[in-house]
């Protein structure tokens, strides 16, 4: 007997007992539940990314305790072979929806799908619409929040220079690079006559900044945003954005890192020199707090994706968070409820956010203030973010 159906039996069991007992005045618990597993698999970075994998997990944590789950099961992986394992693992152990955190595992998801028609899988920022009927799809369009960092960016540089860089098959990488450009374009058009103009770093070709072609593309590990930093860094690029996983987990580490190096070297209290001016970044994912180098913040409002997908995902009374109402009525699909098969959030429909961080761009005149005022002259269609 396989363990659904022995579940089904025990619960079965229950109900049975649970008849008995009422005819007899009898209070009991209710009966036991199937078990609902839900599963997750994230790479390279993991669940520890500050971005798509923490904040799924999170959620995922949440509905186990409104009992949407009855456990989570959660792996990270390294590559497309392991994504494939993790993938036959948590169907063997009867996942009910299992999750592909990132485009990294996009190709494999597909492929495991496919072979497996009658179990439900949900493919989070994988960057493809390419996807077979029993995968449900989260993306999210970062063009807009791209060109609003850009602009972000460049008010934020001290020395000018600002950088951007995506870690290869991430989403609308040439977009989004694109984007960011017109951003730092329309920040020197409206500037003050008497501040400098920002400029869109681009590091020359060598090193792992430059590996597989365009050199502000790099490979999704610690190492190569390490590298990326620090020969952004060298360069005198003050402002970062990185776009990606394990890279991006990289960029910001080395941003930390050195901002602790210079400001315990320029502590002199006899100095008249203000020092050198200390590395930022614009982090995409969850909110900055855990790094002094975030200056703002473009976050997937992974929760409200996952609420207008699944009508009896924990529902919250944040203005911010809460599902539209669906159009149509939920469809039942392997034991859950969906009103949504593919969400894509964007800054019209509250799916993305951009805000400035408190720190450094709390000090900048009208920074918060000038994210919210380009926020709503995108959304008015006065400003093309991929032209400016």
């Amino acid at each position: 007997m396989s363990l659904r159906v022995r579940r089904t039996s025990i619960a079965a069991f229950a109900a049975a007992g649970t008849l008995v007992l009422t005819g007899c005045s009898v209070t009991t618990p209710e009966a036991l539940e199937e078990e609902r597993l839900g599963c997750l698999v994230s790479a390279p970075a993991g669940f520890d990314d500050h971005s798509a994998g923490a904040l799924t997990l999170e959620e995922a944590e949440l509905a186990r305790g409104a009992r949407v789950f009855s456990g989570t099961s959660s792996q990270r992986v390294s590559g497309g072979s392991a994504t494939s394992a993790a993938l036959d693992r948590m169907h063997r152990n009867n996942c009910a929806l299992t999750t592909v955190i990132g485009p990294g595992g996009a190709d494999e998801l597909a492929d495991f799908a496919a072979a497996h028609p009658d179990d439900l899988f949900l493919g989070v920022s994988s960057g493809t619409d390419d996807l077979p009927k029993n995968v449900l799809s989260m993306d999210f369009d970062l063009v807009p929040p791209a060109f609003i960092a850009g602009y972000t960016a460049a008010t934020a540089s001290e020395t000018g220079k600002v950088g951007v860089v995506v870690a290869h098959g991430f989403p609308q990488s040439e977009r989004i690079l694109a984007a960011f450009d017109a951003g730092v374009d329309l920040y020197n058009k409206e500037k003050d006559e008497d501040l400098p103009k920002a400029e869109s770093y681009r590091p020359s070709s060598g090193g792992a900044a430059s590996a597989n072609g365009s050199p502000r593309a790099i490979d999704d590990t610690r190492d190569a945003g390490k590298d990326y930093f620090e020969r952004s860094f060298d360069a005198d690029v003050d402002v970062l954005v990185p776009f990606g996983s394990a890279a991006a987990m990289g960029v910001v580490t080395s941003a930390d890192e050195k901002r602790t190096d210079l400001t315990a070297a320029t502590q002199d209290p006899e100095s008249d020199d203000e020092g050198p001016s200390l590395p930022k970044v614009v982090w995409y994912g969850t909110a900055g707090g855990f790094s002094k180098a975030i200056v703002a913040t473009v976050e997937p409002n992974v929760r409200r994706g996952l609420r207008t997908m699944f009508p009896d995902w924990p529902q919250s009374k944040n203005p911010d968070e809460v599902a539209p109402a669906p159009k149509t009525g939920p469809e039942e699909i392997g034991g859950f409820r969906v009103a949504d098969r593919h969400y894509w959030g964007t800054l019209d429909n509250g799916g993305v956010r951009i805000v400035a961080e408190d720190g450094f761009l709390s000090r900048v005149s009208d920074a918060g203030r000038g994210i919210t005022d380009l926020r709503e002259r995108i959304k008015s269609g006065e400003i093309d973010p991929e032209k400016g």
